[in-house]
C-alpha cells in the first residue's frame, strides 16, 4: 500500500526534521542529530522494538496494538540523554495466519523469514529472473505484497493515514498489466513520479507473463499511517 502514496522518504524526512526543529526550540541546549529514512545501516525493526514501539510478529513486522503493521519508522540519532521506554511484550500468542497465507511459505518458522521466498523481496529488490515455481505462486503482485500484514488481526481496525501524502492515487494502485508492459521509460518515471520507486523490470520479466494484459497489477509492501 505505501506505493499508492508519494515517496515515504521525502514525507518522513520533512517531518523529522519539523520535529527536530521543534526539539531545538524547547530542549535549552545544544545538540547534534542525524535523520535516516530507511537509507541507513540501522536496524529500524530492532531499534524500534527496544524502543517500545512494537514487537517484532511472526512475519518479522514491527507491531503495535492500536496501529497493527501498518506505520513507517522514522530514526533520529542523537547525542542528547534521553530515558529509555519500556519495551512491549509479544502478543502474537498462538496465531499463525500471517505464515499460513504467505503464498509462497517465505517463513520457514515463526519470527524468520527467507527473503529469497518473499514477494516483496522478488519484486523489488531481486534483479534476476524470478524463479519459474515462486513466479506462479506469486498472484498478481508486481510490486510489493501486503498479504502477511492484511490477515493480521491488529491490522482489522488500523487507522486511516492523516497524512494526505501517504494516501496516494487509487488509480495507481492496480494498472493494467498490458498498459505496464507497453511502457517506455518515459511514461515509466511520469507514473511513478514523487512515489517510492518501482519493480517494473523485475516484475515484466516474473510476475506479468503469468496473466493476461488486461488483468489489474496491483502495488503493494509495507502500508502507511
Amino acid at each position: 500500500m505505501y506505493a499508492w502514496g508519494e515517496d515515504y522518504h521525502v514525507v518522513m524526512r520533512e517531518r523529522l526534521d519539523a520535529l527536530v526543529a521543534r526539539m531545538r526550540e524547547t530542549i535549552g541546549e545544544p545538540f547534534q542529530t542525524r535523520v535516516c529514512v530507511d537509507t541507513s545501516a540501522i536496524i529500524e525493526r530492532e531499534l524500534a522494538a527496544a524502543a517500545g514501539i512494537g514487537w517484532i510478529g511472526k512475519n518479522t513486522m514491527v507491531l503495535h496494538p492500536a496501529l497493527g503493521s501498518f506505520f513507517f519508522l522514522g530514526v533520529i540519532i542523537t547525542d542528547l540523554a534521553l530515558p529509555p521506554d519500556t519495551p512491549l511484550t509479544d502478543h502474537c500468542g498462538t496465531c499463525t495466519r500471517c505464515l499460513d497465507a504467505c503464498p509462497t511459505a517465505a517463513f520457514p518458522r515463526p519470527y524468520v523469514m527467507d527473503a529469497r521466498r518473499c514477494i516483496s523481496y522478488l519484486t523489488i529488490e531481486h534483479h534476476d529472473e524470478i524463479e519459474a515455481d515462486l513466479a506462479a505462486k506469486m498472484g498478481d503482485w508486481v510490486f510489493g505484497c501486503d498479504i502477511c500484514q492484511d490477515v493480521c488481526p491488529y491490522n482489522r481496525r488500523a487507522p486511516v493515514a492523516e497524512e494526505p501524502r501517504f494516501r496516494g492515487n487509487p488509480d495507481h494502485a492496480r494498472p493494467l498489466l498490458g498498459d505496464i508492459l507497453a511502457w517506455d521509460e518515459a511514461a515509466y518515471r511520469q507514473w511513478m513520479r514523487g512515489e517510492p520507486g518501482g519493480g517494473r523490470n523485475t516484475a515484466c520479466g516474473g510476475a506479468m507473463p503469468r496473466l493476461p494484459c488486461g488483468t489489474p497489477a496491483f502495488a503493494g509492501s509495507a502500508a502507511s499511517l
